[in-house]
Protein backbone atom coordinates (compact mmCIF):
# COMPACT_ATOMS: atom_id res chain seq x y z
CA UNK A 1 0.00 0.00 0.00
CA UNK A 2 1.39 3.48 -0.91
CA UNK A 3 1.40 6.97 1.39
CA UNK A 4 -2.37 8.43 1.24
CA UNK A 5 -2.65 11.50 0.00
CA UNK A 6 -5.92 14.29 -0.60
CA UNK A 7 -7.20 15.31 -3.33
CA UNK A 8 -5.16 18.53 -3.25
CA UNK A 9 -2.11 15.61 -3.71
CA UNK A 10 -0.60 16.23 -0.22
CA UNK A 11 0.71 13.63 1.78
CA UNK A 12 -1.82 12.71 4.31
CA UNK A 13 -1.14 12.88 7.76
CA UNK A 14 -1.95 10.03 10.13
CA UNK A 15 -4.39 11.92 11.69
CA UNK A 16 -6.09 12.46 7.88
CA UNK A 17 -5.88 8.75 6.52
CA UNK A 18 -7.83 7.48 10.24
CA UNK A 19 -10.68 9.85 9.08
CA UNK A 20 -10.71 8.09 5.67
CA UNK A 21 -10.47 4.99 6.67
CA UNK A 22 -12.41 5.52 9.63
CA UNK A 23 -10.35 3.10 12.04
CA UNK A 24 -9.85 3.57 15.64
CA UNK A 25 -5.70 2.78 16.18
CA UNK A 26 -4.01 3.88 19.87
CA UNK A 27 -0.51 4.32 20.18
CA UNK A 28 -0.09 0.57 20.79
CA UNK A 29 -1.49 0.37 17.08
CA UNK A 30 -4.29 -1.90 18.69
CA UNK A 31 -7.93 -0.87 17.81
CA UNK A 32 -9.37 0.59 20.97
CA UNK A 33 -11.93 2.98 21.91
CA UNK A 34 -10.46 3.50 25.43
CA UNK A 35 -7.07 4.18 27.02
CA UNK A 36 -5.96 5.09 30.55
CA UNK A 37 -6.33 8.07 31.83
CA UNK A 38 -3.77 8.10 34.21
CA UNK A 39 -0.68 8.34 31.46
CA UNK A 40 -2.70 11.11 30.20
CA UNK A 41 -2.85 9.39 26.64
CA UNK A 42 -5.79 10.75 25.37
CA UNK A 43 -8.41 10.31 22.64
CA UNK A 44 -9.39 12.79 20.27
CA UNK A 45 -12.76 11.79 17.97
CA UNK A 46 -13.32 13.54 14.84
CA UNK A 47 -16.82 13.95 13.84
CA UNK A 48 -18.51 15.84 10.95
CA UNK A 49 -22.07 16.26 10.04
CA UNK A 50 -23.12 12.75 8.66
CA UNK A 51 -19.40 11.44 8.18
CA UNK A 52 -17.12 9.16 9.84
CA UNK A 53 -15.30 9.03 13.19
CA UNK A 54 -11.50 8.29 14.02
CA UNK A 55 -9.71 8.24 17.19
CA UNK A 56 -5.89 9.63 17.59
CA UNK A 57 -3.38 9.24 20.26
CA UNK A 58 -2.36 12.88 21.65
CA UNK A 59 0.84 11.94 23.57
CA UNK A 60 1.48 13.74 26.95
CA UNK A 61 4.58 12.29 28.90
CA UNK A 62 5.72 15.81 29.32
CA UNK A 63 4.82 17.78 32.47
CA UNK A 64 4.06 21.05 30.24
CA UNK A 65 1.92 18.60 28.11
CA UNK A 66 0.11 17.34 30.96
CA UNK A 67 -0.56 20.09 32.03
CA UNK A 68 -1.86 21.71 28.94
CA UNK A 69 -4.19 18.97 29.05
CA UNK A 70 -5.67 19.37 32.76
CA UNK A 71 -6.86 22.41 31.62
CA UNK A 72 -8.46 21.34 28.18
CA UNK A 73 -10.54 18.70 30.40
CA UNK A 74 -11.74 21.60 32.68
CA UNK A 75 -12.56 23.44 30.04
CA UNK A 76 -14.62 20.25 28.18
CA UNK A 77 -16.97 20.53 31.51
CA UNK A 78 -17.83 23.59 30.55
CA UNK A 79 -19.79 25.26 27.26
CA UNK A 80 -17.22 28.46 28.15
CA UNK A 81 -15.01 29.77 24.85
CA UNK A 82 -11.81 28.18 24.59
CA UNK A 83 -9.01 30.45 22.81
CA UNK A 84 -6.23 27.31 21.92
CA UNK A 85 -2.86 29.70 20.82
CA UNK A 86 0.81 28.22 19.65
CA UNK A 87 2.71 27.58 16.86
CA UNK A 88 2.10 26.25 13.49
CA UNK A 89 1.85 22.43 13.47
CA UNK A 90 1.85 21.87 17.51
CA UNK A 91 -1.82 20.44 17.37
CA UNK A 92 -4.08 22.87 17.95
CA UNK A 93 -6.61 20.95 15.93
CA UNK A 94 -6.27 18.18 17.46
CA UNK A 95 -6.45 19.53 21.21
CA UNK A 96 -10.09 21.01 19.98
CA UNK A 97 -10.96 17.77 18.97
CA UNK A 98 -10.41 16.69 22.19
CA UNK A 99 -12.02 18.99 24.36
CA UNK A 100 -15.48 18.21 21.79
CA UNK A 101 -14.71 14.56 22.47
CA UNK A 102 -14.11 15.12 26.20
CA UNK A 103 -17.20 17.48 26.67
CA UNK A 104 -21.15 16.00 27.10
CA UNK A 105 -21.96 18.14 23.45
CA UNK A 106 -23.81 15.61 21.07
CA UNK A 107 -23.68 17.41 18.07
CA UNK A 108 -20.81 17.46 15.46
CA UNK A 109 -17.10 18.67 15.49
CA UNK A 110 -16.91 21.46 12.84
CA UNK A 111 -13.38 23.10 11.82
CA UNK A 112 -13.02 25.87 9.65
CA UNK A 113 -9.95 27.25 8.77
CA UNK A 114 -10.46 31.07 8.27
CA UNK A 115 -7.10 31.72 6.73
CA UNK A 116 -7.83 29.41 3.81
CA UNK A 117 -11.37 30.58 2.78
CA UNK A 118 -11.87 33.66 0.11
CA UNK A 119 -12.60 36.89 1.68
CA UNK A 120 -15.65 37.39 -0.92
CA UNK A 121 -17.06 33.94 0.58
CA UNK A 122 -15.62 33.34 4.36
CA UNK A 123 -19.07 35.53 5.58
CA UNK A 124 -21.41 33.27 2.84
CA UNK A 125 -19.51 29.87 4.77
CA UNK A 126 -19.73 30.95 8.48
CA UNK A 127 -23.42 32.05 8.14
CA UNK A 128 -25.31 30.34 4.96
CA UNK A 129 -27.04 32.61 2.06
CA UNK A 130 -30.08 31.79 0.94
CA UNK A 131 -30.59 31.37 -2.48
CA UNK A 132 -30.41 34.54 -5.30
CA UNK A 133 -28.49 36.04 -2.37
CA UNK A 134 -25.52 36.70 -4.60
CA UNK A 135 -24.43 35.82 -8.31
CA UNK A 136 -24.78 31.64 -8.68
CA UNK A 137 -26.76 31.36 -5.07
CA UNK A 138 -28.75 28.93 -7.25
CA UNK A 139 -30.16 27.47 -4.04
CA UNK A 140 -29.81 27.77 -0.27
CA UNK A 141 -26.92 26.75 1.98
CA UNK A 142 -26.51 26.31 5.70
CA UNK A 143 -23.49 27.85 7.10
CA UNK A 144 -21.21 26.33 9.66
CA UNK A 145 -22.42 28.22 12.84
CA UNK A 146 -25.93 26.11 11.50
CA UNK A 147 -23.84 22.67 10.68
CA UNK A 148 -22.58 22.80 14.20
CA UNK A 149 -25.78 23.10 16.25
CA UNK A 150 -25.69 21.80 19.38
CA UNK A 151 -21.91 20.88 18.81
CA UNK A 152 -18.48 22.45 18.43
CA UNK A 153 -16.86 24.87 15.87
CA UNK A 154 -13.04 25.38 15.43
CA UNK A 155 -12.38 28.25 14.24
CA UNK A 156 -8.54 28.36 13.17
CA UNK A 157 -6.36 30.92 12.25
CA UNK A 158 -9.32 33.33 13.62
CA UNK A 159 -6.50 36.16 13.44
CA UNK A 160 -6.42 36.22 9.66
CA UNK A 161 -10.15 37.46 9.25
CA UNK A 162 -11.20 40.74 8.43
CA UNK A 163 -12.36 43.84 10.80
CA UNK A 164 -15.35 43.74 9.26
CA UNK A 165 -16.50 40.53 9.36
CA UNK A 166 -15.01 40.61 13.07
CA UNK A 167 -17.89 42.73 14.30
CA UNK A 168 -20.38 40.01 12.80
CA UNK A 169 -18.75 37.57 14.33
CA UNK A 170 -18.73 39.08 17.55
CA UNK A 171 -22.64 39.22 17.22
CA UNK A 172 -23.34 35.83 16.43
CA UNK A 173 -21.24 34.86 19.59
CA UNK A 174 -23.06 37.53 21.93
CA UNK A 175 -26.85 36.65 20.84
CA UNK A 176 -26.19 33.22 20.01
CA UNK A 177 -28.01 33.63 16.04
CA UNK A 178 -27.24 33.66 12.82
CA UNK A 179 -28.82 35.72 9.68
CA UNK A 180 -27.82 33.75 6.33
CA UNK A 181 -27.22 36.14 3.45
CA UNK A 182 -29.80 37.36 1.43
CA UNK A 183 -32.42 36.16 4.74
CA UNK A 184 -34.55 37.93 6.87
CA UNK A 185 -35.34 35.39 9.54
CA UNK A 186 -33.05 35.16 12.45
CA UNK A 187 -31.61 31.57 13.60
CA UNK A 188 -30.79 30.62 16.97
CA UNK A 189 -27.79 28.71 17.41
CA UNK A 190 -26.54 26.40 20.16
CA UNK A 191 -22.58 25.93 19.32
CA UNK A 192 -19.47 25.74 21.50
CA UNK A 193 -16.70 28.01 19.94
CA UNK A 194 -13.01 27.28 20.30
CA UNK A 195 -10.91 29.14 18.36
CA UNK A 196 -7.12 29.36 17.66
CA UNK A 197 -4.49 31.25 15.85
CA UNK A 198 -0.39 31.07 16.16
CA UNK A 199 -0.83 34.96 16.16
CA UNK A 200 -0.51 36.93 19.58
CA UNK A 201 -4.00 38.29 19.23
CA UNK A 202 -3.25 40.94 22.15
CA UNK A 203 0.11 42.48 19.95
CA UNK A 204 -2.88 41.91 17.14
CA UNK A 205 -5.26 44.30 19.24
CA UNK A 206 -2.48 46.52 19.50
CA UNK A 207 -1.55 47.09 16.35
CA UNK A 208 -5.54 47.41 15.42
CA UNK A 209 -5.37 44.54 13.53
CA UNK A 210 -8.35 42.63 16.02
CA UNK A 211 -11.01 43.70 17.85
CA UNK A 212 -10.12 44.32 21.47
CA UNK A 213 -13.99 43.11 22.47
CA UNK A 214 -13.81 40.15 20.14
CA UNK A 215 -10.43 39.34 21.70
CA UNK A 216 -12.22 39.29 25.47
CA UNK A 217 -15.63 37.88 24.10
CA UNK A 218 -12.93 34.80 22.74
CA UNK A 219 -10.38 34.98 25.88
CA UNK A 220 -12.71 32.82 28.33
CA UNK A 221 -10.59 29.78 28.70
CA UNK A 222 -7.07 30.18 26.88
CA UNK A 223 -4.66 27.68 26.55
CA UNK A 224 -1.26 28.07 24.90
CA UNK A 225 -0.23 24.55 23.23
CA UNK A 226 3.67 24.12 24.27
CA UNK A 227 5.73 23.53 20.74
CA UNK A 228 7.62 20.82 20.90
CA UNK A 229 11.09 21.74 21.71
CA UNK A 230 9.65 23.02 25.52
CA UNK A 231 8.28 19.43 26.17
CA UNK A 232 11.04 16.94 25.23
CA UNK A 233 9.67 13.96 27.19
CA UNK A 234 7.07 13.52 24.76
CA UNK A 235 9.64 14.03 21.53
CA UNK A 236 10.63 9.96 21.54
CA UNK A 237 6.76 9.32 22.32
CA UNK A 238 5.27 10.97 19.52
CA UNK A 239 8.13 9.29 16.94
CA UNK A 240 7.29 5.69 17.97
CA UNK A 241 3.73 6.55 17.68
CA UNK A 242 4.55 7.78 13.79
CA UNK A 243 6.76 4.68 13.03
CA UNK A 244 4.44 2.15 14.43
CA UNK A 245 0.72 3.96 12.18
CA UNK A 246 3.19 4.47 9.29
CA UNK A 247 4.52 1.20 9.47
CA UNK A 248 0.79 -0.07 9.65
CA UNK A 249 -0.35 2.18 6.68
CA UNK A 250 2.87 1.21 4.39
CA UNK A 251 2.55 -2.54 5.50
CA UNK A 252 5.57 -3.27 6.69
CA UNK A 253 7.54 -4.27 10.02
CA UNK A 254 8.06 -1.39 12.19
CA UNK A 255 11.80 -0.32 12.72
CA UNK A 256 13.64 0.86 15.57
CA UNK A 257 15.00 4.15 16.62
CA UNK A 258 18.63 3.50 17.39
CA UNK A 259 19.99 5.35 20.45
CA UNK A 260 21.97 7.72 18.05
CA UNK A 261 18.73 8.52 16.02
CA UNK A 262 16.87 9.40 19.49
CA UNK A 263 20.09 11.67 20.31
CA UNK A 264 19.08 13.57 17.07
CA UNK A 265 15.41 13.78 17.35
CA UNK A 266 15.74 14.94 21.50
CA UNK A 267 18.15 17.65 20.54
CA UNK A 268 16.65 19.30 17.42
CA UNK A 269 14.73 22.71 17.30
CA UNK A 270 11.62 21.04 15.90
CA UNK A 271 10.74 24.45 14.06
CA UNK A 272 7.80 22.93 12.25
CA UNK A 273 6.57 21.18 15.55
CA UNK A 274 4.98 17.71 15.37
CA UNK A 275 3.76 18.49 12.10
CA UNK A 276 7.40 18.96 11.09
CA UNK A 277 7.97 15.23 12.97
CA UNK A 278 5.27 13.87 11.21
CA UNK A 279 7.00 14.26 8.14
CA UNK A 280 10.27 13.40 8.95
CA UNK A 281 9.34 10.68 10.08
CA UNK A 282 7.17 9.26 7.44
CA UNK A 283 10.34 10.33 4.76
CA UNK A 284 12.53 7.67 7.02
CA UNK A 285 9.80 5.20 6.65
CA UNK A 286 9.72 5.63 2.96
CA UNK A 287 13.35 5.78 2.44
CA UNK A 288 14.86 3.75 5.06
CA UNK A 289 13.73 -0.51 4.25
CA UNK A 290 15.84 -1.98 7.10
CA UNK A 291 14.90 -2.58 10.77
CA UNK A 292 16.45 0.20 12.65
CA UNK A 293 16.35 4.00 11.65
CA UNK A 294 19.47 5.58 12.37
CA UNK A 295 20.43 9.29 12.59
CA UNK A 296 21.95 8.81 8.80
CA UNK A 297 17.84 8.21 7.71
CA UNK A 298 16.57 10.90 10.26
CA UNK A 299 17.34 14.04 7.37
CA UNK A 300 16.36 17.37 9.11
CA UNK A 301 16.60 21.03 8.13
CA UNK A 302 20.10 22.50 9.25
CA UNK A 303 20.52 26.11 10.41
CA UNK A 304 17.25 26.71 11.44
CA UNK A 305 17.98 29.88 12.33
CA UNK A 306 19.34 31.42 9.09
CA UNK A 307 15.41 33.07 7.72
CA UNK A 308 16.42 31.76 4.16
CA UNK A 309 17.06 28.17 5.11
CA UNK A 310 14.01 27.12 3.64
CA UNK A 311 14.42 28.91 1.06
CA UNK A 312 12.93 29.11 -1.78
CA UNK A 313 10.26 27.83 0.16
CA UNK A 314 9.00 29.32 3.16
CA UNK A 315 8.22 26.64 5.75
CA UNK A 316 10.25 23.37 6.79
CA UNK A 317 7.27 22.01 6.05
CA UNK A 318 7.39 22.52 2.15
CA UNK A 319 10.52 22.19 1.77
CA UNK A 320 10.77 18.46 3.56
CA UNK A 321 7.73 17.74 1.09
CA UNK A 322 9.92 18.76 -1.92
CA UNK A 323 12.61 16.90 -0.50
CA UNK A 324 10.58 13.25 0.01
CA UNK A 325 9.03 13.62 -3.52
CA UNK A 326 12.44 14.35 -5.37
CA UNK A 327 14.08 11.65 -2.90
CA UNK A 328 11.65 8.99 -4.13
CA UNK A 329 12.25 10.40 -7.78
CA UNK A 330 15.80 9.63 -7.29
CA UNK A 331 14.99 6.17 -5.74
CA UNK A 332 13.41 5.53 -8.71
CA UNK A 333 15.62 6.64 -11.66
CA UNK A 334 13.42 9.59 -12.36
CA UNK A 335 10.57 7.55 -12.96
CA UNK A 336 7.33 9.52 -12.33
CA UNK A 337 5.08 6.83 -12.79
CA UNK A 338 6.84 4.92 -10.07
CA UNK A 339 7.27 7.99 -8.09
CA UNK A 340 3.53 8.76 -8.10
CA UNK A 341 2.38 5.08 -7.22
CA UNK A 342 4.62 4.86 -3.89
CA UNK A 343 3.51 8.18 -2.70
CA UNK A 344 -0.35 7.62 -4.03
CA UNK A 345 -0.32 10.57 -5.88
CA UNK A 346 -1.71 10.95 -9.37
CA UNK A 347 0.07 11.58 -12.43
CA UNK A 348 -1.13 15.27 -12.53
CA UNK A 349 -0.92 16.20 -8.74
CA UNK A 350 3.04 15.10 -9.48
CA UNK A 351 3.73 17.14 -12.62
CA UNK A 352 2.08 19.81 -10.64
CA UNK A 353 4.41 19.96 -7.91
CA UNK A 354 7.57 19.39 -10.22
CA UNK A 355 6.28 22.35 -12.16
CA UNK A 356 6.45 24.21 -9.13
CA UNK A 357 9.96 23.34 -7.84
CA UNK A 358 11.03 23.91 -11.36
CA UNK A 359 9.95 27.13 -10.83
CA UNK A 360 11.22 27.85 -7.81
CA UNK A 361 14.45 26.95 -9.39
CA UNK A 362 15.02 23.28 -8.60
CA UNK A 363 16.28 21.12 -11.10
CA UNK A 364 14.05 18.54 -12.59
CA UNK A 365 16.42 15.44 -14.50
CA UNK A 366 15.20 15.92 -18.21
CA UNK A 367 14.86 11.94 -18.01
CA UNK A 368 11.76 12.80 -15.67
CA UNK A 369 10.78 15.57 -17.88
CA UNK A 370 10.11 13.77 -21.23
CA UNK A 371 8.53 10.73 -19.40
CA UNK A 372 5.21 12.43 -19.19
CA UNK A 373 5.14 14.89 -21.99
Amino acid sequence: MGVMSNKEGSLLTWYEYCIVKNVAINEAGVVSKMMSTENLNVLAQSSEQGGSSAYLSMIAQDPASKAMLTIAKKAAKSNATVLITGETGVGKEVLAQFIHQASEVKGPFISVNCAALPDNMIEAILFGYEKGAFTNAISSHTGKFEQAHNGTLLLDEISEISIGLQAKLLRVLQEREVERLGGKKVIPINVRIIAATNRDLVEQVKAGYFRKDLYYRLNVIPIHCVPLRQRPKDIIPLANFFLKNYAKILEREIPQLTNEAKQQLVTYSWPGNIREMENVIQRALILQDASIIDEDDIQLMDNMNNEDSFYPFTSALEAQEARIILDVLAEFEGSRQATAKKLNMSPRTLRYKLAKFKSLGLTIPEKMTRELL
